[in-house]
């Protein structure tokens, strides 16, 4: 066999289907293999912490009490100007 033969053997077996869909399937398989073998998880984000409250919500009955004596001063001091 000569040169030009073996060049357009080898030219007609690159060119077949098959040869190129192993071809492209054997890069997938290297890439996702490649990827397994580096991946790294990211480190978990630090929570936040919650700062403590200073002062704990007054309940509804007392803010109404308060609401209450606030109205009655009010009343009281328009009364008297």
């Amino acid at each position: 066999m000569s040169f030009k033969e073996y060049f357009s053997l080898i030219f007609s077996v690159l060119k077949d289907f098959r040869v190129i869909g192993t071809i492209a399937v054997m890069i997938i398989v290297i890439e996702f293999a490649k990827f397994v073998t580096t991946y790294k998880k990211k480190p978990p984000r630090p929570r936040k912490r919650k700062a403590p409250k200073s002062s704990q919500p007054q309940a509804p009955e007392e803010k109404k009490e308060e609401n209450a004596e606030s109205e009655e001063e009010d009343k009281s001091a328009s009364k008297t100007s």
